[in-house]
Formats: C-alpha cells, sequence, structure tokens
C-alpha cells in the first residue's frame, strides 16, 4: 500500500493595496460624468450629442487610468506597482528601499526610483512620525534639558 502524497503547498497569498479614497472618488466621478453626457447626449440637440460622446471617449479613460487602475500586488517573490500608464514588476531582492516622503517611493538597487501611485502618503502621519522619532533620537526620555553638554566647554573657568 502506497502512502498518500502530501498537498502540495498553496501559492503564496498576493496582497493589494489600493487607494480606497481614489477608489470611491473615481466611482462617483464615472457616474458624475456618466450622468452629465447621458442628459446631453439625450436632450442635447445640434452638435451637443456628439461633443458629449466625445468628451465621454476623452475623460473616461483618463478617470480610469488614475483613479481606479494603480494598485499595488506584494507576495513573497516579488512586488508589481501598477501606475497609470505602466507596470513595473521587481523581485524583492532588487529592491533596495521603499520609503514615503511626499510621495511613496520605491527605490532599486540600480538607483531607479519608482512612485508608488496606489499608496496615499499622510502629511499628518508623518509629521507624527517625524515628532515620535525626533523625541526617541533625544538623550533624555522626560523631555527635559539635555544633560549630555560637555561643561568643560562652559565660560566660567
Amino acid at each position: 500500500m502506497t502512502s498518500p502524497t502530501p498537498p502540495a503547498e498553496p501559492p503564496p497569498a498576493t496582497r493589494t493595496y489600493r487607494s480606497v479614497a481614489a477608489l470611491v472618488c473615481g466611482s462617483l466621478l464615472l457616474l458624475l460624468i456618466a450622468w452629465m453626457a447621458g442628459d446631453a447626449m439625450i436632450r442635447g440637440e445640434g452638435r451637443v450629442p456628439w461633443t458629449a460622446a466625445a468628451a465621454l471617449l476623452l475623460v473616461v479613460p483618463l478617470v480610469v487610468a488614475f483613479t481606479l487602475r494603480p494598485a499595488v500586488f506584494t507576495d513573497d517573490e516579488r512586488i508589481r506597482i501598477r501606475n497609470p500608464f505602466r507596470t513595473i514588476q521587481l523581485p524583492w531582492t532588487e529592491v533596495a528601499d521603499v520609503r514615503a516622503s511626499y510621495s511613496s517611493e520605491l527605490l532599486a538597487q540600480d538607483g531607479t526610483k519608482y512612485q508608488l501611485w496606489a499608496i496615499p502618503v499622510s502629511l499628518r502621519a508623518r509629521k507624527r512620525a517625524a515628532r515620535t522619532a525626533a523625541r526617541a533620537a533625544h538623550d533624555d526620555p522626560y523631555g527635559r534639558t539635555s544633560v549630555s553638554a560637555d561643561v568643560r566647554d562652559s565660560a566660567a573657568r
């Protein structure tokens, strides 16, 4: 009798990062555009229906590209960045750093910098983190005057 083979391991789970605010705003903007263009195409006279249709062809792809398309997909082996007009895929061994300053950025080993459009940066949270780091770097945890000053350099000798 043969022993049963163990089940194959499932592939690593892919985690997706997207901006909820961008998804909501993009969806609402598409609804507003559809409402306005639909009204113009149904009730409009002369060139108005054709102008509304042309505007739909120009505006809808841009709204989708900048609000609904951006995403970052990660798993154990790689990161895939889907920005409005291109997709970047890098293995984790090629990633040097991921940082958030005014925008989220990924730095590759070769020095190339990629923007992560899907991950927004909160300026309020960034300031809070900077204050926390400054407090942690201070030599006195209670916030008093620094006691590490060299007394030998004082003017009273």
